[in-house]
């Protein structure tokens, strides 16, 4: 399971990078033209890469589960404003995208995603 949460998560921030980047800025309410497309696309390749590769793919949604826990909650606490210096903007909706990626990640990273892994 955690080879197919990094494939298919970093597969999807990829496409979320390229349509912030290339669409009007704004998706699920949130506006995430340039910097926040930029940390969607380097975190897609990322893992993309840790998916197709096999390598460490309990050790990537372990770390993407927990930056993803803490983005949801600086984003729920920030009621959207989650990185005003970076002027990174989420809506509700993005903050429970964030969530549930988040907890997905560190469900597969730490409860046996190595055995699904390895079919």
């Amino acid at each position: 399971m955690a080879k197919m949460y990094c494939q298919w998560v970093g597969i999807i921030l990829i496409v979320l990078g390229v349509i912030g980047l290339l669409g009007s800025g704004e998706l699920l309410g949130a506006n995430v033209k340039g910097l926040h497309s930029i940390i969607h696309l380097v975190s897609g390749i990322i893992l993309v890469y840790l998916g197709f590769t096999g390598t460490a793919v309990k050790t990537g949604a372990q770390v993407f589960g927990v930056v993803y826990l803490l983005v949801a909650v600086l984003g729920f606490v920030g009621q959207g404003n989650m990185v005003p210096v970076l002027g990174i903007n989420t809506s509700a909706l993005y903050n429970i995208v964030h969530l549930v990626v988040g907890a997905l990640g560190l469900y597969v990273g730490f409860t046996g995603g190595a055995e699904m892994a390895k079919t």
